[in-house]
């Protein structure tokens, strides 16, 4: 973890509008937040220097792509040691299926979100990807997702 950045109100009105609008021209901004084009300009520099903007994407539907079948895995290891963290780590960041993994505490060492076209093809990824014979997994739970009622990537500025 790095270094926690301090953040004004202002920062925190550019962050909102940015994590909205990424495509948001600076000047669209700077008069959507009250500010003037060049120190908005300054801000959004120091906000990506700094790390705390780290991206901007284009959120893409998986749902629109074919690929509606959204799934999360939660894995256990055989062993809980660094070697086989970082071997399960390197499998899963190639498997483009996998769009999201994260380390987590409990009786699960990973909790994995992926995202296939159907059934079928998440029972192929399963099989043939994560689970071959040369695998660090000892067994895995698949929790299908039938209805997201709260995705967002917004972290609201009440929280900073």
């Amino acid at each position: 973890m790095g270094t926690t950045i301090v953040i004004d109100e202002m920062d925190r009105k550019i962050l909102d509008v940015l994590q909205v609008e990424g495509r948001i021209t600076n000047l669209e901004l700077a008069e959507r937040i009250g500010l003037s084009s060049a120190p908005c300009m300054r801000r959004v520099r120091t906000l990506e220097e700094t790390g705390v903007i780290n991206s901007y994407v284009a959120l893409v539907d998986p749902a629109r792509i074919g690929l509606g079948f959204d799934v999360i895995v939660e894995v256990r290891l055989k062993q809980q040691n660094r070697e086989s963290f970082a071997r399960f780590e390197k499998k899963v960041t190639g498997l483009p299926e996998v769009v999201e993994c994260c380390m987590i505490a409990g009786d699960w060492d990973y909790s994995l979100r992926v995202v296939s076209s159907d059934l079928a093809s998440y029972q192929s990824f399963i099989l043939d990807r994560l689970m071959h014979p040369d695998t660090d997994i000892a067994s895995y739970r698949t929790t299908i997702i039938l209805r997201k009622v709260k995705s967002t990537t917004k972290i609201d500025s009440s929280l900073f």
